[in-house]
């Protein structure tokens, strides 16, 4: 007899369950459904663009050159360029001398395979040279990179200022040569 009646009462307990959560459950609101995403959706649906893109290769000198950003667009009056932010880049050359590049951001330009670092460019070498500018020039094709402005830093030698700087490969040496230019005043530090 008990289990004649558990076996009619639980299931409609079961019933009276269900029924409550659908009863009582609060009602959704979808503008707070995730409440976390800030993205703009309707922003990323409209722009083009690459997030965490990186371009590389061997120059025929044998260096390697990389270059990577946080994110790339193209740029609207020119196809073959692309607008970057947070770039950063890398050459190993085949002595073994590593360059790291940096800076907030640039355009990589495929036509002239060029890379315009912008808005404040950091230059550290495995050599000891920790140089900023506000704007360095790029080839990643060729090893060369040339600062057309001002050029802060400190190096092996001392603190420098410059007009300028040029990085590229000696034609007759084959070697690597970084080259102040345009008022260079040092402070040697021995």
């Amino acid at each position: 007899r008990l289990v004649f009646w558990l076996k009619v009462l639980l299931p409609v307990a079961a019933l009276g369950i269900l029924s409550t959560l659908f009863l009582v459950a609060e009602t959704l609101d979808p503008e707070k459904a995730i409440p976390y995403a800030d993205v703009d959706v309707e922003k990323i649906l409209r722009e083009q663009g690459i997030t965490r893109p990186r371009f590389g290769g061997v120059t025929d000198g044998g260096a390697s050159v990389t270059i990577g950003a946080a994110s790339v667009r193209p740029d609207a009056g020119n196809t073959t360029r692309l607008i970057g932010r947070e770039l950063s880049g890398q050459i190993l050359i085949p002595d073994g001398a590593r360059i790291d590049v940096m800076s907030p951001t640039g355009i990589v330009d495929g036509a002239t395979r060029e890379v315009t670092l912008q808005g404040g460019a950091a230059l550290t070498s495995s050599l000891g040279y920790r140089l900023e500018t506000e704007e360095l020039i790029s080839r990643f094709d060729i090893v060369r990179s040339e600062a057309t402005g001002e050029v802060r830093g400190t190096g092996p030698i001392g603190a420098l200022t410059a007009g300028g700087m040029l990085l590229e490969q000696d034609a007759e040496t084959q070697g690597y040569v970084l080259v102040f230019k345009d008022g260079v005043r040092l402070v040697y530090d021995p």
